[in-house]
């Protein structure tokens, strides 16, 4: 792998590590990784399977198929919200 330097804005770096600790993915590197493949593939039908590379495919997590409809909701709602609060106000126009 090859390593690559971004920016991203606060309320990015801050849902990626909001990704991490539901537990969707090991890293902010991977949920990234995943990011940029599914973009890849959208885009260009690109399938690292068929590249000429022999870089591995990177694999999804998923969460816990135990978990409540009603709780994910919620969780999804408590992350929105503090993503918005996050977020600084639009001057007054």
């Amino acid at each position: 792998m090859k390593i690559i330097t971004i920016n991203l804005t606060e309320p990015h770096v801050k849902a990626l590590a909001i990704l991490q600790e539901l537990g969707l993915y090991p890293s902010r590197s991977e949920a990234i990784r995943v990011a940029i493949r599914d973009f890849l593939q959208k885009e260009l039908g690109f399938n690292e399977k068929h590249a000429e590379s022999k870089v591995p495919v990177v694999q999804e997590q998923h969460l816990n198929a135990s978990v409540q409809v009603e709780e994910k909701k919620k969780e999804i709602s408590r992350i929105l919200k503090r993503l918005k609060d996050d977020m600084p106000e639009r001057a007054a126009v």
